[in-house]
């Protein structure tokens, strides 16, 4: 039975009791589920198709693949289980014109709450900051001669044109004394000095993606996924699209890239 070796590999791994045990139930529930059918690559993928309906969340089918793929590896068998994220996960990327027609549609509103918003669009979208980023920022670090965003002497990112004409629009419209560059405008905020919040910026792209026609599903991340896209149209190398975007890590960064 191929179980009983498998169990004294994992033992001879040195691995937790508590690991070794969930490695051999998800082995089993394989077995369950392949009765007297072949352990072939036909029902290999079989099983992958039955994971995908019967679990709804990523990870729980990772988890049970790369488990798999131990076992397959131990059994000698030439078939391995691709992620499920590295396979069937696609960057949604904007075109250039539903790209415009998104950025446009904050212009049309005409006072404050317009301004801010078409500001704070074009930021997030040409800066490739996160939002948690970019709700952080005070205006002591908008550099108006060089037009940079100033984080500290070393690091800072210049302002787009287009961007740069938005933000001083904004800024000029901004009668209050609160230090931070993106605030909320709301009477019942009147008089606070808080920035806007992470979730108030994703009901702005939520607000303005419903106003286009047809109707899209826009969030932060598809609009970083959209900068990235165009870069590399524009003939950017990686190191410049890893830079723009902000990557902590090189393995984030060129897991990333790969998809885009």
């Amino acid at each position: 039975m191929p179980l009983k070796k498998y169990k004294k590999f994992l033992l001879s791994s040195e691995l937790k009791p508590s690991t070794t045990k969930n490695y051999l139930w998800n082995v089993e529930q394989f077995y369950n589920w392949l009765g007297n059918k072949k352990l072939n690559e036909q029902n290999l993928k079989k099983y992958f198709d039955y994971l995908l309906k019967k679990y709804p969340q990523v990870n729980t089918i990772n988890l049970r693949l790369v488990i798999l793929n131990n076992y397959l590896k131990f059994l000698g068998k030439n078939f391995n289980y691709d992620l499920l994220s590295e396979q069937i996960e696609e960057p949604i990327i904007l075109s250039s014109d539903k790209l415009q027609e998104f950025l446009d549609q904050a212009e049309k509103n005409k006072n404050i709450i317009g301004k801010r918003d078409k500001a704070l669009l074009e930021l997030l979208y040409s800066t490739g900051l996160k939002v948690g980023q970019i709700v952080k920022i005070k205006k002591e670090q908008i550099d108006e001669i060089k037009k940079q965003i100033i984080f500290d002497p070393k690091n800072y990112i210049d302002i787009k044109t287009t961007a740069w004409f938005y933000l001083e629009k904004y800024l000029s419209a901004r009668k209050d004394d609160n230090p931070w560059l993106f605030i909320n405008f709301d009477r019942s905020q009147k008089g606070s000095e808080n920035n806007i919040s992470v979730r108030s910026v994703e009901r702005i792209i939520d607000k303005y993606a419903k106003k286009m026609q047809p109707i899209l599903k826009i969030n932060p991340q598809i609009l970083r996924n959209t900068l990235a896209h165009n870069l590399k149209q524009e003939g950017a190398q990686k190191q410049d699209i890893k830079e723009a975007l902000h990557f902590k890590t090189k393995t984030g960064a060129n897991n990333y890239l790969k998809k885009i």
